[in-house]
Parts: structure tokens; C-alpha cells; sequence
């Protein structure tokens, strides 16, 4: 069988920030965790406007854009419950709101670009999206299996840090890896073929490297 499970390379950078960074990587501003990152959040990261070549007018508007979102969310917690259906459905249309102003202000090869960036950051949980799970043909019992899978990843995360006191950032890490790997598993060789190809070329990110400063 044809094997594509593999560490993301943003979490091989993150290996080596400090621990204190660790709790920054668990659940990041505006409440995204490594595995959800936005794409307005990821248009930020200096290795990747290098890599978008994005003029300096792109990467004020791109601040902005990010901006706008992390208050948007803040907000948006403190005002609704976590359990809430209501506070899901408000993030997903921030996001939508976000994703449509970085596709408006970059070009048709940037936004492409963006695209396989987010999806080598994000790695696997990127399959939960209907752009990519319609890229990959993912059938309806596919989608479900994937669904079912994310929710013990989350179920699972969410008890083995709860009280852990180690090495949070490397316990963070190890998790993503096994959370991705349950839900490659999930897709048929072809597949998981095409999803290692829609990533392109490969390079390493450093997420919230101010932080790292």
C-alpha cells in the first residue's frame, strides 16, 4: 500500500521553538489551534508572503484582513457559549467572510499557491472541506467515516491535555500526527496520492514566529 502519511512540515519548525511557545501552538489568537489555521492567519506568516511574493500593500491589507477575524472570534467567545451551535456557525461565516477577502486580493497563481500551503499546514483535517473532499471524490460513507474520525481526534485531544504537565508542544505535535494518520487512513490509495499532490512543493513554515522573537 502506498504510504503518504507524513509529519507536516510546519510542525518539524515548530520543533524547535521554546516551550513556552507550546501553549501558543495548542490554541492560537483568535482561538484557532495548529490543524485549523486560516487562510488569513497563514497570509501573514513572513515565509509565506515571501513565498506568495506579495507587494507591501498585500501585506497590509493581508494584516487587516487577520485582524478583522481574530476580533471578529474574540468577540464572538466571549459572548457565546462554547457548546453552542450558534458560536460554530458564527466562525464559519467569519471565515467565509475572511476567505473571501484573500481570494480578492490576490492573484489566481497566489491564491493557488495559498491553497497548497494551508493544505500542508493544516494537513488531514483539510479532507473535512467540501473543496477538497470534492477535489479527492470522497463518497458519502467516506465523509462520514472522516466526520466520526474528527470527533474522537477532538475527543481524544481534548482528555490527553487536559491535565498534562510534560512537554505540551511536543505532546501537541505527536497528537496531530496521529490524528492525521486516522484520517488519511480514512481515503483509498489514489486518493491520499492526489491529497499529497494538491500540497505542491513543499517548505517549511514557522507559525507565529514573532512569538519566537
Amino acid at each position: 500500500m502506498l504510504q503518504f502519511i507524513r509529519l507536516p512540515l510546519v510542525l518539524l519548525a515548530l520543533a524547535t521553538l521554546p516551550v513556552p511557545f507550546a501553549h501558543a501552538q495548542q490554541r492560537t489568537r483568535g482561538g484557532v489551534r495548529l490543524g485549523s489555521v486560516t487562510s488569513a492567519r497563514l497570509l501573514t506568516v513572513d515565509t509565506v508572503q515571501t513565498e506568495l511574493k506579495l507587494s507591501d500593500d498585500q501585506k497590509k491589507k493581508a494584516g487587516e484582513i487577520n485582524e478583522t477575524l481574530t476580533k471578529g472570534r474574540r468577540e464572538l467567545f466571549q459572548k457565546v457559549a462554547k457548546e453552542s451551535r450558534e458560536r460554530s456557525e458564527k466562525v464559519a461565516e467569519l471565515d467565509k467572510n475572511a476567505d473571501t477577502s484573500v481570494k480578492e486580493l490576490l492573484s489566481d497563481d497566489q491564491e493557488k499557491r495559498l491553497g497548497e500551503l494551508l493544505l500542508q499546514v493544516n494537513g488531514a483535517t483539510e479532507l473535512l472541506k467540501k473543496d477538497v473532499g470534492d477535489a479527492l471524490r470522497i463518497t458519502e460513507d467516506q465523509h462520514k467515516k472522516l466526520a466520526d474520525a474528527n470527533r474522537a481526534n477532538a475527543k481524544a485531544r481534548k482528555e490527553t491535555l487536559k491535565n498534562f504537565e510534560g512537554d505540551r508542544q511536543a505532546k501537541t505535535a505527536e497528537l496531530k500526527a496521529e490524528e492525521d494518520k486516522k484520517l488519511l487512513a480514512v481515503l483509498t490509495d489514489d486518493q491520499k496520492k492526489k491529497f499529497e499532490e494538491m500540497q505542491g512543493k513543499k517548505i517549511a513554515i514557522k507559525l507565529f514566529a514573532s512569538q519566537n522573537n
